[in-house]
């Protein structure tokens, strides 16, 4: 029975008389050919296009929870002096609120590490300060022109 030459490459036969490979040819095949290299860059350039779109999401998420929790303490500080006074504070330093990593711009605004917090009163019921509105703005993504905007009044939640 006749084997074929490429079938004994393969299984690693070699004609009697016939040399060795060099060492310096068995060490230029080691490496990784080419087309190798460019089928696991694909697969890492689609995996990479799967992520980066679901940790954005997870960013935007994160970054929006601030502004919940703000406004959720700015109407709990609010009911709290209401329930004192009889009237809403018309700035954050009357209510007493601060937020962590904040700074504040003025009585009225406070800039957060994605949101800017704003609030003020207006006359409702017969009471000069009888109702609040605040209000979180920011820059999500950051190179995108749109605001996401959080507003809180009468609480009420309204998400644009």
């Amino acid at each position: 029975m006749r084997v074929s030459s490429g079938v004994r490459a393969c299984l690693g036969f070699r004609r009697p008389g016939t040399a060795r490979p060099s060492h310096s040819s068995r060490l230029k095949a080691a490496g990784f050919t080419l087309i190798e290299l460019v089928c696991v860059l694909g697969i890492i350039g689609v995996l990479a296009s799967i992520a980066i779109p679901h940790f954005t999401n997870f960013l935007i998420r994160a970054r929006r929870s601030e502004a919940y929790l703000g406004l959720k303490g700015v109407h709990v500080a609010q009911t709290t002096f209401f329930t004192e006074v009889g009237r809403y504070g018309s700035s954050f330093d009357e209510i007493g609120f601060e937020m962590l990593g904040a700074t504040r711009v003025d009585e009225k605004t406070i800039d957060g590490p994605a949101y800017r917090f704003e609030m003020d009163t207006y006359a409702y019921g017969g009471i000069p300060q009888g109702n609040f509105w605040a209000m979180a703005t920011g820059d999500l993504i950051g190179e995108d022109p749109v605001f996401d905007v959080l507003l809180l009044e009468s609480h009420v939640i309204i998400k644009e």
